[in-house]
């Protein structure tokens, strides 16, 4: 049996919200509030907070911005009182939705799966009630053992539904992927210091520990972050084009029509070109070629990548020789220096080393050993 769990207080995070003015008991339809400027008729609140034993949802039926006061409904737009009772000053918060459902997408078995695509043609349940009592909401999937669980959420007056969820791998979440990584982060703190430590600030110290070790592949392995063949259409007149966000230098291009590399040259040197031959140069996140095209084409090109941003929990770490495991190092750094920690320097010093033991036994594709013989396109 598969568990699968959403986090319900994404829901509030960042929503506006007011205050209850009184105290109530249970069986109340009307409450009133500190200020009604946030509220709108037909909206979904929740009076206290997700995971809360006497939190509750409900619709707003009618406000009266006079006194602040809100008559409750339930979804179904019938009129609803308060379950339980809520003291003054308790938070009401606007809700975007109220209503939940789980998904399934099969394993493919192909390296499509690092990055799974979201189908809503395969429900795991109907649209049911968020239930504000608990952090989470909870699927049991006692059918498959495989696959990729999904949720989204829906508003049920509106219709409206939210965008879907990261990915649930069914199997758990292989080490190198983001969550395993937190998690073994969130092993080396204790509880205090973990209270201090946002899900923003682990995106950003991975995210940071990830460019300095691609920036360092890079250099040593340089195919390992080579794009798939891109294409530039060429227009004739027109001689700079945009690269895409996350060129950071350029591997090979040739001319569709029979593959002939397009050489290069140095931008000091440009003005004074006087050839014909067409020539490439790069300029920040430009290709320019001269001299300028006077007719139409298609150029295929191939470049190293810069560090893209991680900030999913699923997405899987590529990288060569198990190198993920020493990104903890440099996030724990990185706390250590928020929370002034002595033993952030032994953290960072074990991070280099294990940068520098990476470098060194990079793993080179190519497999090619060096060779004397005279290169093919050599002989005339």
């Amino acid at each position: 049996m598969i568990t699968l769990r959403a986090d319900n207080r994404v829901l509030s995070t960042g929503a506006k919200y007011v205050y209850l003015t009184t105290n109530y008991s249970s069986g109340t339809g009307t409450i009133n509030v500190d200020n009604t400027d946030p509220l709108a008729v037909d909206d979904f609140i929740l009076i206290g907070e997700f995971g809360n034993g006497d939190a509750e949802i409900f619709k707003i039926y009618t406000i009266d911005s006079s006194t602040g006061d809100i008559v409750l409904n339930n979804s179904s737009d019938v009129s609803a009182s308060t379950v339980h009772a809520h003291p003054e000053s308790t938070k009401v918060t606007i809700l975007p939705y109220d209503q939940i459902r789980f998904f399934r997408t099969a394993a493919l078995g192909t390296i499509a799966d690092e990055d799974p695509t979201f189908s809503d043609s395969s429900p795991l349940s109907s649209w049911t009630a968020i239930d504000p009592s608990s952090y989470y909401s909870i699927y049991e999937d006692t059918t498959n053992t495989t696959g990729f669980g999904w949720f989204e959420y829906r508003n049920s007056d509106t219709l409206d539904v939210s965008d879907n969820s990261n990915p649930i791998l069914y199997a758990g979440f292989p080490d190198n992927t983001v969550l395993s990584i937190f998690n073994d982060f969130d092993s080396l703190l204790n509880t205090n210091e973990l209270k201090l430590i946002s899900l923003s600030d682990k995106f950003s110290w991975l995210n940071e520990g990830l460019s300095l070790i691609k920036n360092k592949l890079n250099l040593s392995n340089a195919e390992y972050t080579v794009s798939t063949t891109k294409t530039i259409s060429i227009v004739s007149g027109t001689s700079e084009y945009q690269l895409d966000d996350d060129f950071s230098d350029l591997v090979e291009i040739t001319k569709d029509a029979d593959n002939t590399p397009i050489p290069n040259i140095s931008i000091s040197k440009i003005l004074s070109y006087t050839g014909s031959e067409i020539k490439y140069y790069i300029r920040g996140r430009y290709i320019g070629f001269v001299p300028a095209p006077t007719t139409s084409a298609t150029y295929n090109y191939r470049y190293r990548a810069k560090s893209d941003r991680v900030t999913s929990l699923s997405t899987y770490i590529n990288l060569p020789d198990n190198m993920f495991y020493a990104v903890k190092d440099w996030m724990i750094y990185r706390a250590y220096l928020k929370l002034t920690n002595p033993l952030a320097a032994s953290f960072f010093a074990s991070f280099n080393v294990a940068l520098d033991l990476y470098i060194q036994s990079a793993v080179k594709r190519t497999a090619n050993l060096d060779m004397w013989d005279v290169m093919d396109e050599a002989n005339t």
